[in-house]
């Protein structure tokens, strides 16, 4: 059957969620198909999934990050995306940072099978590719997928549900990768991120990561019986500051703003404690090694 990719052809006031989903239905649409966001990005997508579909329909993602991390990205410079998912974060970078190089880590096969797609669009450029579940140990790891929304697959709570994925430690990785700096890690694995930075603590400890983003989510730390800034602290004690730097954040706690001169940028940061991170707060906080 010839399989048309009508969406792309669409007029932006008539790319509605629906809309898509028709086409789809009716053989009009590709379900996994390639899209340009953010100007001149490109990710291979499932249509069906709505917050990547979300991308497609206003062509944008996350401007924000992207002016946080080119600020300390060089050139050539090493970024690992720790929950990939679909890889926005590594493809939205290749245009100012082609000679960088990518190591992406992602739990979830269909979107393992979607990054290889993406990478081969990208074929001259460096990027490592890991199927795994980041964890403080090696063994494997009970993993429940959320087929409706694949952002919000994690590490299930119960033993008994969920698919086995294989750990991985990433001080193991740094080691066997020959890795003596990260210059940024983007890390969001739904409440997972402390065992996983447990099992990265002597890169940290040494100040080999740079910086880090890091999404902080009540619920999600919750899942597992954490604090809310279980992580930040954790970070803490091994060293970094922390900041907040979406311009939204900016003001609602911590110290007052300040420019701070980067590799590449400028960019107006607050300073807090990990004690200081009201309970009920979601948002992305930078971690900055006091090294760097």
């Amino acid at each position: 059957s010839i399989c048309m990719q009508l969406a792309k052809s669409l007029p932006k006031y008539l790319l509605r969620h629906k809309v898509i989903d028709m086409f789809i239905r009716f053989g009009l649409q590709k379900k996994f198909t390639e899209i340009c966001f953010n100007g001149n990005s490109n990710a291979f997508i499932d249509l069906t999934d709505p917050e990547p579909k979300n991308v497609f329909i206003k062509g944008i993602f996350e401007p924000e990050f992207f002016k946080i991390t080119h600020a300390f990205l060089p050139e050539d410079g090493i970024f690992f995306d720790l929950g990939a998912n679909v890889g926005f974060c590594s493809f939205g970078l290749i245009p100012r940072n082609p000679k960088a190089n990518y190591h992406l880590f992602e739990a979830n096969a269909s979107l393992i099978r979607l990054l290889t797609q993406s990478i081969k669009l990208h074929a001259d450029k460096n990027f490592h590719l890991n199927h795994c579940c980041l964890n403080n140990l090696n063994g494997k790891t009970r993993f429940k997928i959320q087929t409706n929304q694949t952002g919000q697959s994690h590490v299930s709570s119960d033993h008994k549900e969920g698919i086995e994925i294989p750990n991985l430690v990433l001080d193991d990785y740094c080691d066997k990768q020959k890795l003596k700096c990260i210059d940024f890690a983007k890390i969001d694995i739904e409440g997972h991120e402390l065992p996983a930075l447990q099992g990265w603590k002597k890169s940290l400890s040494n100040h080999l990561v740079k910086a880090l983003y890091i999404e902080i989510i009540p619920e999600n730390q919750q899942r597992y019986g954490r604090k809310t800034n279980a992580p930040l602290q954790y970070l803490e004690s091994l060293g970094y500051t922390l900041f907040l730097c979406k311009e939204s954040d900016l003001g609602k706690f911590g110290e007052h703003p300040q420019k701070i001169t980067l590799i590449k940028d400028v960019l107006m940061l607050a300073k807090f404690s990990a004690k200081d991170y009201p309970t009920d707060f979601s948002t992305d906080v930078l971690a900055l090694s006091s090294n760097s």
